[in-house]
């Protein structure tokens, strides 16, 4: 029998997580038709729980279903993008806002590592992964779940966006660089006006 890569007594949470981790990385791709037994066989769970998941990344956009065809990994128009810049933008600034007085020197530490492994490698592919778990890390800091929901539910969008149509010309390792230091420095406010300022650029990129 095949060895569970989830288990068993998973809730949905880690389902939809296991998917949208899938979904960011380009495992499934925008307009792939996503197959819930396949899913449920290849994680070594029962149907249920995936049907669920299914269910929540539909409300939250992520997948659409298609009456008597299933569900589909969404597409996002260019005005779907810049909604979600901004709200990432708010979102990502609150959290720092929040994290700034009570983050540790060791976890300054463990972004300052991500930091590192982004100078190290040359592959888009790692670049934007490294990027989405820095930033992911950035929220996990706040230590406030709704609010770590909140920013997963649009960061798909924004990040398959990004694979897709590759901004390299943006000094992305210089700005991520700057906002440790500001970690560094405890300015909340110079941070959170860093992390503004990227997702204004990245909005600006858009055709």
């Amino acid at each position: 029998m095949k060895t569970p890569i989830i288990k068993r007594s998973v809730l949905r949470e880690e389902i939809k997580s296991y998917l949208i981790d899938a979904i960011v990385k380009g495992t499934y791709k925008t307009g792939e038709r996503l197959v819930e037994t396949q899913i449920a066989r290849d994680l070594g769970i029962s149907q249920a729980p995936v049907r669920e998941a299914f269910r929540d990344l539909e409300q939250i956009g992520i997948l659409k279903t298609v009456p008597y065809k299933g569900a589909y990994v969404n597409g996002y128009s260019t005005q779907d993008l810049r909604n979600a810049y901004d709200v990432r933008a708010e979102l990502e600034g609150l959290a720092i806002k929040i994290a700034v007085p009570q983050i540790t020197d060791e976890q300054i530490n463990e972004l300052e590592n991500i930091y590192t492994q982004m100078q190290t490698v040359t592959d888009l592919k790692e670049q934007v992964q490294l990027d989405v778990q820095f930033h992911e890390y950035i929220v996990k800091a706040s230590h406030n779940s709704i609010l770590e929901r909140a920013w997963k539910s649009v960061s798909v969008a924004h990040w398959t966006y990004y694979g897709i149509y590759n901004f390299d010309e943006l000094d992305l390792i210089e700005r991520h660089e700057s906002i440790i230091q500001a970690f560094r420095e405890r300015d909340a406010q110079k941070a959170t006006d860093i992390i503004k300022k990227h997702f204004l650029e990245l909005k600006d990129q858009l055709e």
